[in-house]
């Protein structure tokens, strides 16, 4: 809290002392001084320390560093995006894992390396939501496994299995679509990145990108949606 540091004031006596009056004017002095020079008043201390708290600031001075502070209408932007993939998805190999590939539709602080590495600002806890159109070509079932990967390392519990049926027709595929949500925590946002990685244990099994449709007129269907929230700073 602000305040003034003042100095004593001189007693007043029964009798004039010239030297009572140079004191005060001394001690008025000192206190204008202080209040052109030092005084900074409890509101805008407020305000300051406010915006420390919503800086971009890393520490315990406010949220997780890359929280970017006021917007007039709607509040504090927060990391976020949404990722997709327009491309068909092989899988490559029945012994090898896969690595889903997407790039950004659109995001806030948040970006895609090499294709598949998802990094995020700040530390904290993301909210990560994925959809897959998965299908299988082939005239067998087929199993399918997805799950998360933190720096290169499978994520514990992270896995999920969905059983594929046979195709329809040589040209009409089956179609599953696995929803995922999970948290993805980042203590070292540098270095830290999530990637998630699927296996088959069929080549015909895909992840499929489909053509903008006619009669009615329809968007493309994507491989990959996937988006990504901050939550909560750790």
């Amino acid at each position: 809290m602000s305040k003034i540091n003042n100095v004593r004031l001189p007693n007043a006596s029964p009798s004039y002392d010239p030297s009572q009056i140079n004191q005060l004017v001394r001690s008025l002095e000192q206190v204008i001084f202080q209040l052109n020079n030092t005084y900074t008043s409890t509101v805008d201390q407020d305000v300051a320390g406010s915006s420390t708290w919503f800086s971009n600031a890393a520490g315990t001075g406010g949220f997780a560093g890359g929280i970017r502070g006021f917007q007039n209408s709607n509040g504090i932007i927060l990391p976020n995006a949404m990722l997709i993939s327009g491309d068909d998805q092989i899988n490559a190999s029945v012994t090898g894992e896969n690595l889903l590939t997407v790039y950004p539709a659109f995001a806030n602080g948040i970006s895609v390396q090499s294709g598949s590495r998802i990094t995020v600002p700040c530390g904290g806890q993301y909210l990560v939501t994925f959809t897959l159109q998965v299908t299988n070509r082939g005239n067998t079932p087929a199993e399918f496994e997805v799950w998360a990967k933190d720096t290169g390392v499978n994520y514990p519990l992270s896995n999920t299995r969905f059983d594929i049926p046979v195709r329809k027709s040589s040209t009409i595929w089956a179609h599953v679509v696995p929803a995922i949500t999970g948290i993805f925590t980042v203590n070292d946002p540098t270095n830290q990145y999530l990637e998630i990685a699927w296996w088959s244990d069929s080549l015909d099994v895909y992840l499929e990108h489909y053509d903008a449709g006619t009669s009615p007129t329809r968007p493309e269907i994507p491989s990959v949606i996937m988006t990504i929230n901050f939550i909560s700073a750790i």
